[in-house]
């Protein structure tokens, strides 16, 4: 909810997701915070005299206070989708000393794609849901995607991930005009590849249910390396880190659908021809990423 007053205008947040808690939430402050320090372009929730971010909600929950970002959001223009890799790799620059408490686990690329295989194992066999998504093909794509990610993963760069870089929270005032990046409930720590390959999965297109643009990728992949510099294993391994997002978003979706109402799997079709589609392109989006 926007709120304007004399000293500014402000968004008042009420965080609702599923399951979410104080130390969560807590965390995507602290990340917010750290990058606002170096960044204009991010901006960090407001303290109480007492120095706390959150407060009870009205009826519940938690609440936050930010400085309202002048803009709007949903552009997928090129020139927008350079400026947002370019901001994106500025952002992971700015949190390269922030690091989750116990160290960052070995391959967690790898693991990740091992975990959503087993996971899609066991939906297969789900008699709800067992044939509402093709779940061998996602069984498939994500074995394929492991085997091929195994070799180079140890030399993946980790970094704190914005974790949902898509055009929704990237506030733009034109075309290219990128004036700020938001949202950061799926901050975590992982491979840095894993956000690029979700930007490129939601800005190479020109709405969600478009299929991709492959000739965005080179752009948007030469845009952040113009920030950041990419190493070999995070170009080769572009496609996979698409396609781990894709897979991700079907197994997130489905579970959190069928909390609410057994047997819903909402939206997940679109994640799960996502995958297809990933796949079966993954040797031209691999080039492409290789400049």
């Amino acid at each position: 909810m926007r709120v304007d007053t004399s000293d500014g205008s402000y968004v008042v947040r009420r965080y609702g997701r599923l399951h979410v808690t104080a130390a969560e939430v807590g965390f995507e402050h602290v990340v917010a915070t750290h990058a606002a320090r170096s960044m204009p372009e991010i901006v960090a929730p407001l303290r109480d005299r007492d120095g706390r971010t959150l407060a009870d909600a009205p009826g519940g929950g938690i609440a936050a206070v930010f400085p309202y970002i002048e803009g709007g959001t949903g552009r997928r223009d090129p020139a927008t989708a350079r400026a947002a890799a370019r901001l994106l790799a500025r952002f992971h620059d700015s949190v390269r000393d922030v690091h989750v408490a116990g160290g960052m686990r070995s391959l967690r690329f790898v693991g990740s794609l091992s975990s959503l295989r087993e996971r899609f194992v066991r939906l297969a066999a789900d008699p709800l849901v067992g044939r509402k998504l093709d779940w061998n093909a996602l069984v498939v794509a994500t074995t394929a995607a492991t085997a091929r990610a195994a070799p180079l993963a140890g030399d993946l760069p980790h970094v704190v991930v914005h974790g949902d870089a898509n055009p929704e929270n990237v506030v733009t005032c034109g075309a290219g005009e990128v004036r700020g990046l938001i949202d950061f409930d799926f901050a975590h720590e992982t491979e840095r590849v894993y956000d690029l390959g979700t930007l490129i999965d939601e800005f190479a297109r020109d709405h969600d249910y478009a299929p991709l643009d492959r000739g965005r990728v080179a752009e948007i992949v030469a845009a952040y390396a113009e920030a950041a510099p990419l190493t070999h294993a995070e170009r080769e391994l572009v496609p996979e880190a698409m396609l781990r997002r894709a897979a991700t978003l079907v197994w997130y979706v489905v579970t959190r659908h069928g909390e609410r109402v057994p047997g819903d799997v909402g939206g997940a079709p679109l994640y799960a021809a996502r995958v297809a589609e990933i796949a079966a392109a993954a040797a031209e989006i691999r080039e492409a990423a290789r400049g």
